[in-house]
């Protein structure tokens, strides 16, 4: 049997470097690009170009709060990396805006690549220390974030958001929803888990996951608020739906631009509002433009950031660990 199609002998990783690995994942990302901005056309087509131009917000406070939730992110991985790695990253938000602009517009944990990168050139730590770091706070974010969705579909299933959004979903077994949304939220977690716990001392793990929580609480609360200053009619619940499913979806592996995922989701989800729907597929609009925008414009703006490299006498005391 020819073994022509088989991972070569260097493994994954050399198969992975193959020039048409690389373009065949390149044109699946193009073509997940293409697909969600059809399936978006169409509904905005369905709804009515000109009601949804008239109806995208206006209110300044919709795109503060909107610039404040995108720099919650890094702002927040600056404290953790200080705590794990024990010492002051001169230069780090810059890195960290750009990790969080390539986890969201390519694909998940891409920024954590480029982090280890500049950790392991510009910082002076050791590559081991480094992938040590990386990979506790992956975990702990996981849970986090993890907890943090369950909570929400708790809430969810509590405040009886499910009727709203039953016409959409053409409901089926109950128990395959739910099987479906368990998949979602426990794979990732346990993919992560899978070899080794983490390594860091409990009491700075539990440090790590608090600073996690509060930053994922805090952009939940940011996001809900931004979409009232729109429709300050629509009860809360109705943010919970599309908070709910926003979260859902940030917790699928190996999604390529999940805001696209999430705009798509929530154009189909506007009818379970009171309010027009021309209002909330404009709001989203709104979102999904400000987030492929912001990716740009932060990318180049820290690309004009200058980078702090670390002391020397840092950089000879890490090689001497």
């Amino acid at each position: 049997m020819s073994d022509r199609g088989a991972p070569p002998a260097g493994g994954w990783r050399t198969w992975g470097e193959r020039p048409w690995v690389r373009r065949l994942g390149v044109a699946a990302r193009v073509l997940f690009f293409a697909g969600m901005i059809a399936w978006m056309a169409l509904k905005v087509n369905a709804i009515g170009w000109r009601e949804v131009a008239r109806s995208l917000p206006t209110a300044p406070l919709f795109y503060v709060l909107f610039v404040v939730a995108f720099l919650v992110l890094p702002a927040s991985e600056m404290a953790v990396y200080r705590l794990i790695f024990a010492r002051p990253l001169p230069g780090s938000l810059p890195v960290l805006v750009r990790k969080r602009i390539l986890n969201s517009a390519l694909v998940g944990y891409s920024g954590e690549l480029y982090l280890f990168v500049w950790l392991k050139r510009v910082i002076g730590l050791s590559g081991k220390t480094i992938a040590i770091g990386l990979k506790d706070n992956a975990i702990l974010s996981a849970v986090a974030s993890g907890s943090v969705t369950l909570l929400l579909l708790i809430g969810f299933a509590a405040a009886g958001s499910g009727r709203r959004i039953a016409a959409w979903l053409d409901p089926g077994p109950a128990l395959l929803i739910a099987g479906a949304v368990g998949a979602v939220l426990l794979v990732p977690l346990l993919f992560r888990l899978r070899r080794q716990l983490i390594a860091m001392p409990l009491p700075l793990a539990a440090r790590v996951l608090g600073i996690h929580v509060a930053r994922i609480v805090l952009v939940v609360l940011l996001q809900a608020t931004q979409w009232a200053v729109v429709l300050p009619q629509e009860p809360w619940n109705v943010w919970l739906v599309f908070l709910t499913a926003q979260m859902v979806i940030s917790r699928l592996p190996i999604v390529p631009n999940r805001d696209l995922l999430f705009l798509s989701a929530g154009l189909e989800m506007s009818g379970a509002i009171n309010g027009p729907r021309e209002a909330m597929a404009g709001l989203l609009l709104a979102g999904g433009a400000l987030s492929q925008g912001s990716n740009l414009v932060f990318y180049l703006l820290t690309a004009l950031w200058p980078q702090s490299a670390v002391a020397p006498e840092d950089a000879a005391a890490e090689q001497a660990r």
